[in-house]
């Protein structure tokens, strides 16, 4: 063990000194890997860095949030009003439900367009349920049966500032020709988009419920966004809506998605996002590869005479093999530390553009050491074998 052991010691020097010796294409060869394995470090820490910022903005909107929406199979009316407005008092393990109705018009002030998009019908609970918060005025209330009141968006707020308008509370709106009084202007809210519906809040128009049935005929409710009461385990209310539905409207099939669910499909999709990734960055390390594997058959046709006294010498195959694979180790993992290095510093630069948070992610730096070492040794192998079988004397003869 020790004599082996002093071999491949023997060899691990002979190989630094020659990848010394050969300067350029050692800086060669450690420029692709280094370019490789970055790529594949930038690609799977960013990739890490995104589900963790999807998983954050999910926590932010609330874990004990459920959805609830018609199947493609339910009735061709959709959920009635009066059951979605039933639907807080009479199931108890809710604590709130806000249903919308979703409709899509143009928005004019004082003769301007301000602005074109979601026309919402809403209840009190859905700025709650949905995190929304005002800059001016108040929420679309209960109170409002019917009112032709609105609260508008802060994209629509900033375009009838533009058009004149100071105090926005109070001021009349025109949406489809309808006339809207401004009661509510929201602040700016980032969309979440690891939620399966999406408010759009900024560019939208929220108005009474019972109010948009008038713009929006014969519609039915198009999704209700709920909140679970502290504590109930997460099946408990899926089980409550379905049987408070089943009395209410048995031919109406519905899809209940919880932030259970949504936490699993966001992770498998980011997974999957991940592994895409990873994958792209890997051509560029085998590349990388394809150019050790080149330069260390370069090296063994300008080594043969070296080669060859080695064996003469009484160096076995398996001693040249150990020196030509150790030195395609040594300059593939030199490579992939440089590589981690550029690939966290190029990650670290994103996330300062874009505002994520930088976090160094174990995976990717395991991966790209792990890498690194395979690659060495896999585009390593055909060069050290091609030494190992050299014949000494053409070696010694150069042919």
């Amino acid at each position: 063990m020790s004599r082996r052991f002093q071999v491949l010691a023997a060899n691990a020097r002979e190989a630094a000194e020659s990848l010394r010796r050969a300067r350029l294409r050692t800086v060669l060869g450690l420029v692709g890997v280094m370019i490789g394995i970055s790529s594949v470090i930038a690609m799977i820490s960013l990739g890490e860095i995104a589900k963790e910022q999807a998983r954050k903005q999910f926590e932010a909107l609330g874990t004990d949030i459920l959805v609830v929406r018609q199947t493609a199979a339910g009735r061709a009316a959709g959920i009635a009003l009066a059951d979605a407005l039933q639907l807080e008092a009479a199931v108890p393990s809710i604590a709130e439900a806000a249903p919308r109705i979703m409709g899509h018009g143009a928005f004019r002030f004082a003769g301007r367009r301000v602005g074109q998009g979601p026309v919402q019908g809403v209840t009190r609970s859905f700025a709650s349920v949905n995190k929304l918060t005002l800059q001016e005025g108040r929420f679309v209330s209960d109170l409002d049966t019917g009112r032709y009141w609105c609260v508008i968006g802060a994209e629509i707020a900033e375009k009838m500032r533009e058009a004149g308008a100071d105090r926005l509370p109070g001021q009349v709106v025109e949406v489809d020709e309808v006339l809207f009084t401004v009661v509510g202007v929201l602040d700016r809210r980032t969309e979440n988009h690891a939620l399966p519906i999406q408010v759009n809040a900024d560019e939208s128009v929220f108005v009474p419920i019972t109010t948009s049935q008038r713009l929006v005929p014969d519609s039915g409710i198009e999704v209700i966004v709920a909140r679970s009461r502290a504590g109930v385990p997460y099946e408990t209310p899926v089980e409550d809506i379905r049987s408070w539905f089943r009395k209410q409207a048995p031919d109406v099939g519905l899809d209940i998605i919880t932030a259970k669910q949504l936490i699993a499909q966001m992770e498998a999709q980011m997974g999957i996002f991940t592994l895409l990734l990873g994958a792209v960055g890997s051509i560029s390390l085998i590349v990388g590869g394809i150019g050790i594997m080149n330069i260390m058959l370069v090296s063994v046709a300008e080594r043969r005479a070296e080669i060859a006294i080695r064996r003469a010498l009484g160096a076995r195959q398996r001693d040249i093999r150990s020196q030509f694979l150790i030195e395609s180790v040594i300059l593939t993992v030199t490579g992939g530390l440089l590589g981690i290095l550029l690939g966290l510093a190029a990650t670290w630069t994103i996330c300062r553009f874009t505002g994520w948070e930088f976090l160094i992610s174990g995976l990717s730096v395991a991966s790209g050491l792990g890498t690194a070492a395979a690659v060495g040794l896999f585009f390593g192998f055909q060069p050290a074998h091609q030494a190992s079988r050299l014949d000494p004397i053409a070696g010694l003869q150069g042919k």
